[in-house]
């Protein structure tokens, strides 16, 4: 393998890898702007090094004093000019000057100001808050104030980290900060007062206390304390920014260092040095650098060896979470398995009963969408903006009342650990009546929605979108008169039952059961167990994708991230037919092991099919170069092209046609078949042959080549003879290879086609498999020929080889596919006859054959018939409604008759394993057979070379095209023939050198040349089989309601390391626990892990109780003549009133 390395003494600038003429115009401020001083122009060069915060010196911190004296004598004159809040220049070395300018740069950085250009925001009116960001923004002529949140999918959690931590410590109050342009240095007059902790006026008359403390107080020595905490305040979000910036700065030198070198490209890094933070723990003794190893471990990352491992140390440091919203999925109250804070059955019985209340309808939670909130509302707006409504619904102040009566009647006692509840806790009080009176049973079984089984069989090959109208119009029959807020509901329930569907951004032709879907459900789930319950409605389908791209850093992680796909791979194998849903849904581990190896199966099948796509075309020229450099094994390509043969013999040359070359090139003489032994001697570049010299006269005898030319002549014939000997007929084999080439097509063709068809609809998968098939091509008349003279040429140049169509009838329902292979696409008829016309029609005709007269023959003739016969003969997709004319259609083959499921149960829920069963590879290898898209003479022809480079080019440029057919969802997430590639794309089936996260694209021949496969069609997470890990037991139900790894309930294994499979069953968990809470440390995520309590004993003190609840280890405490179990975390009172705690305590005095 080749290998690549850096010097070890080599240090990476940020200068190396960012233009240092890039610039931006900032936007306009009513504020005053002030040019910064050389020495603050200074300072911007400081932070041309990547890092947010400026460098710390001990400079700095002797001159802030005078910096603060500074900032207080102008705050002293005309800032306090009235209760007005004004602009007040902040010097730059006063003690507040490093945070203010952390601020700035923050929402400035390149990618803070791409996310405002795309919102559209008049920069003058931002606001950041704690949780949020507001501005104007205009959008069809009208403006209005929006708010934007971590949790809302604008993408803003990828952008406040850094301008959250650094507004922190400016804005302690949590008012809210202005936008700062990056050329202004001036600063809010009463946020400024209140970090040096004084009161801004709040009238004119409160004008002369601040003027007091402001005359009475010395900035230039402040107070230790008041020291200590604006130091402690600095450091925090100095440590916090630091670590974003660390990984950002080390993303960008990773990312030059990788270029486009090859996935088993050996690298050299130990040596590499890169910059670190001054409050990273390697910066020990003022160290501005570390080694690469070190930084990277640090971050719990190993060090790459090839270039495949750092790719996906890449990923990792691209790597991201949004916070979890603060209505989590809708369920927390109500959540299975039962644990504290979550209400008792007799709680959900009591809002489940609340319909019948009261007989005149007066339900408060029917009410919640009452008042206008839905009035002139479509459904698709109600989907789109559902957080908006529900919060709108669920915020006013009536309805909290009512859910604060109905919390306090059940004695209720919230996070506070008493019955002062926070708005958040009575919204899901409300959440949680809507969800029981439609499902008693909710939030029920991951995949199910008040009774309907969002996975099953029946949905395979449906749209997300199509399956959402199917659960809306379910719970529409449910919600009776409410019934136009089903669109709402429908989020309620999705966002803990299925929570993919609530993803922004998926395509739209993403299909329930196909490979992509799973990998979407694989990083919803990791996104949902990492940062928290609702946390994938604020990502975007690619940052989703990402996520499932992840390889695990340690055999933990590994196993950890495998038990996230089990849920998810079970379902995929239920939809691909590989078995039936059993009993009650509990699945075995041989399903689980069966349904990895038919998926890792595909995924190789198609990394096949992908390098067969890939592969080039045979030629003469290639075939011809190759065999000659196994002769010439010293000798690169440039230089066998530059190596010529000459005619030996003197009198040959002189004999030979005018038009023939006596000197040729040695690739193209061989390739022609002319090269053949004892005719030809070989000449280097520059060399020419040795001629005799000229005769004296034109009568006498021909000169001879002077002896030691003749035998230097003698001795180059007989060495190319000896090379010419180990040479084979390049035209005898350029046959072979090239129906080598066509086979391998075929395969690859047969491979994606099989995957179209899996990934149909359940009905027409069924039809395909068990009904009576027939195939047909299409093709255009022979103009004027009559059929008696037609060949068979003819006949197949007007083949439709692009499409074919398939007809099947099934249970007397017939139904017709389009069928497109190298376009990845079907197209299902449901406008054509249940019988076709086929051959056309015969027509008497007259033809004239020489003298005689003229004799009646019949031609061929097509009809006009309702298909767009462009989609089958050029590269066009089909055109809806379009008809051609002159279309004949043939059939391809006999019928492949129906045969019966030998499934047993009701055949309509029966799944064919339509990727893999005798019926479908019959018909795909049909259509590879009788009507593949290349014709075998045209592709021969090219590969000689006889048709030009040009028409080469064509045959490979098809090729290329099934390749990008190949990624999912062109259309939607890549403009490949404008050659844009937009963020996220490179996980989803290649890896496109140089299309990082927030990198430019290239042309189409340019992403074709730079693509290697990285765990193509299908997350690496779901191949169990690669790993070295054991499927130790099948856990079918929730373990003792420890599952924080299982709470989302695993229906079938759990799979752990092999190192882990001989300890007990809730060591294994503890310890896959641990693995868990570090990954969410690393993703910058805070969620709880419920820790296994295996020891429900111990010692309990007064008014307190430790042991098990519904199967469940709980700490109970004794609070106003109740019993409340305790939170794991804070020890507080939660939830409902205990059910069962006093026989308990009694039995055990």
């Amino acid at each position: 393998m080749p290998v690549s390395g850096i010097s070890a003494s080599r240090t990476f600038n940020q200068k190396d890898f960012i233009d240092p003429q890039a610039s931006h115009t900032p936007a306009s401020q009513s504020a005053a702007r002030v040019r910064r001083s050389t020495a603050q122009d200074a300072s911007n060069q400081e932070k041309r090094s990547g890092w947010t915060f400026l460098p710390q010196s001990s400079r700095r911190n002797s001159l802030a004093p005078l910096g603060d004296r500074e900032l207080q004598d102008a705050m002293r004159g005309a800032a306090l000019g009235g209760t007005a809040d004004k602009r007040v220049q902040v010097p730059d070395r006063s003690s507040i000057y490093p945070v203010f300018d952390a601020y700035r740069s923050a929402i400035n950085s390149p990618e803070a100001r791409a996310w405002f250009a795309r919102q559209g925001m008049d920069m003058s009116t931002v606001v950041v808050k704690p949780g949020s960001v507001s501005g104007n923004v205009t959008r069809d002529g009208v403006t209005r104030l929006e708010t934007f949140t971590a949790t809302d999918a604008s993408g803003w959690w990828r952008i406040s980290p850094r301008v959250n931590a650094t507004a922190a410590a400016l804005d302690v109050e949590g008012k809210g900060l202005p936008y700062l342009s990056d050329d202004s240095d001036v600063f809010s007059r009463n946020m400024i007062l209140r970090w040096y902790g004084v009161k801004p006026p709040t009238h004119d008359g409160d004008l002369g206390r601040v003027r007091n403390e402001l005359g009475i107080s010395d900035w230039f020595t402040l107070p230790a304390n008041t020291k200590a905490e604006l130091a402690k305040r600095i450091e925090t979000a100095r440590t916090a920014v630091d670590s974003i910036d660390q990984r950002s700065i080390l993303a960008t030198q990773l990312e030059a260092l990788l270029g486009s070198k090859p996935d088993d490209e050996v690298l050299v890094l130990s040596g590499v040095m890169v910059p670190i933070g001054s409050t990273s723990a390697l910066a020990s003794g003022g160290a501005t650098e570390a080694s690469l190893s070190a930084v990277l471990q640090s971050l719990g990352l190993p060090l790459p060896e090839t270039a495949a491992q750092l790719r996906n140390v890449l990923r990792w440091l691209h790597a991201g979470l949004p916070p979890a919203p603060a209505l989590g999925n809708y369920a927390q109250l109500i959540s299975n398995p039962w644990a504290p804070g979550v209400l008792s059955n007799a709680d959900k019985a009591y809002l489940a009963g609340l319909t019948q209340v009261d007989p005149n309808h007066k339900n408060p939670s029917r009410d919640l969408f009452s008042g206008g909130i839905l009035d002139s509302k479509t459904p698709e707006e109600l989907r789109d903006r559902a957080e908006f409504f529900i919060s709108q619904a669920l915020s006013r102040a009536r309805p909290q009342a009512v859910w604060e009566h109905i919390a306090l009647n059940r004695h209720f006692r919230g996070a506070s650990g008493t019955t002062g509840y926070s708005s958040q806790e009575l919204m899901q009080w409300a959440i949680a009546a809507i969800l029981l009176q439609i499902d008693p049973e909710a939030p029920g079984t991951p995949g199910t929605v008040a009774g309907y089984d969002v996975y099953s069989p029946a949905n395979t090959g449906r749209s997300l979108a199509q399956v959402r109208e199917d659960i809306e119009a379910h719970l529409r029959r449910k919600l009776g008169n409410d019934a136009k807020a089903a669109p709402l509901v429908a989020h309620l329930f999705l966002a803990s039952a299925a929570p993919e569907f609530l993803v922004r951004g998926v395509p739209a032709n993403l299909r329930i059961g196909s490979r992509e879907w799973a990998d979407l459900r694989l990083g919803v789930t990791f996104a949902e167990r990492q940062g928290g319950a609702g946390c994938s409605r604020g990502m975007r389908y690619a940052q989703v994708m990402a996520l499932s791209r992840l390889d695990a850093r340690n055999p933990q992680e590994a196993a950890l991230l495998d038990n996230y796909g089990v849920n998810v791979l079970l379902d995929w194998g239920l939809m691909q037919g590989l078995y039936t849903k059993p009993a009650g849904g509990l699945y075995t581990p041989q399903q689980h092991q069966q349904a990895a190896g038919a998926f890792d199966a595909q995924r190789r099948d198609l990394i096949q099919a992908l390098s067969a796509f890939k592969a080039p075309l045979p030629t003469r020229r290639d075939l011809a170069t190759d065999y000659l450099q196994t002769v010439f094994p010293d000798l690169n390509i440039a230089q066998l092209q530059a190596l010529r043969v000459s005619i030996a013999d003197p009198d040959e040359r002189r004999n030979m046609k005018l038009s023939e070359p006596r000197t040729r090139s040695l690739i193209e003489t061989y390739m022609s078949g002319d090269l053949t032994a004892g005719r030809w001697m070989l000449l280097a570049p520059g060399e020419q042959v040795p001629q005799p010299p000229a005769p004296k006269t034109p009568y006498g005898a021909k000169p001879k080549l002077s002896r030691s030319d003749q035998a230097a002549v003698d001795q180059n014939v007989k060495a190319l003879n000896a090379r010419i000997a180990r040479l084979p007929d390049v035209q005898a084999l350029l046959a072979g290879k090239v129906d080598t080439y066509l086979a391998n097509l075929k395969q690859g063709l047969s491979t994606t086609t099989r995957q179209l068809f899996a990934n149909l609809p359940l009905e027409d998968r069924q039809a395909l498999e068990w009904g009576d098939v027939e195939l047909f091509a299409l093709r255009s008349e022979v103009d004027n020929v009559p059929t008696v003279e037609q060949t068979g040429q003819q006949v197949e140049e007007r083949k439709g080889r692009k499409g074919t169509l398939v007809r099947s009838e099934y249970k007397g329902i017939v139904r017709y596919f389009e069928v497109f292979p190298d376009k990845m696409l079907i197209v299902k008829r449901e406008d054509l006859p249940a019988r076709l016309k086929l051959g056309g029609t015969l027509e008497d005709g007259l033809t004239t054959y020489g003298r005689w007269a003229p004799s009646v023959t019949q031609l061929q003739k097509g009809s006009q018939e309702p298909f767009d016969f462009t989609a089958y003969s050029a590269d066009s997709v089909p055109r809806p409604g379009v008809k051609s004319d002159g279309v004949i259609i043939e059939k391809l083959g006999a019928t492949l008759t129906g045969v019966a499921p030998v499934q047993q149960g009701d055949a309509s829920a029966l799944v064919p394993d339509s990727f893999s069963s005798e019926r479908s590879v019959a018909i795909v290898d049909r259509i590879m057979q009788g009507n593949f898209v290349h014709h075998r003479d045209t592709v021969l022809a090219a590969s000689r070379g006889a048709l030009g480079l040009e028409q080469q080019r064509e045959v490979l440029r098809r090729n290329d095209g099934i390749l990008l057919g190949m990624i999912p969802f062109v259309g939607a997430i890549m403009e490949l023939a404008k050659g844009n590639i937009v963020e996220g794309t490179r996980g989803l089936i290649i890896d496109t050198v140089g299309a990082f996260v927030g990198g430019a694209g290239s042309g189409v021949s340019t992403l074709l040349k730079s693509t290697k496969v990285v765990a193509p069609f299908g997350s690496k997470v779901f191949r169990v089989l690669e790993k070295g890990v054991a499927a130790v037991s099948g856990f079918l139900n929730p373990l003792d309601g420890s599952a924080d790894l299982l709470a989302l309930g695993a229906k079938g294994v759990f799979v752990v390391p092999k190192l882990l499979s001989k300890t007990p069953r809730s060591s294994v968990l503890t310890a896959l626990g641990g693995v868990e809470e570090k990954l969410r440390t690393y993703l910058g995520v805070e969620a709880g892990l419920k820790q296994i309590n295996a020891d429900v004993g111990g010692q309990q003190s007064r008014g307190t109780f430790s042991g098990l609840i519904n199967g469940i280890g709980v700490n109970a405490l004794h609070v106003e003549g109740q019993w409340y179990a305790t939170h794991p975390e804070t020890g507080l009172p939660v939830g409902t009133p205990l059910e069962g705690v006093r026989e308990l305590v009694t039995a055990a005095a």
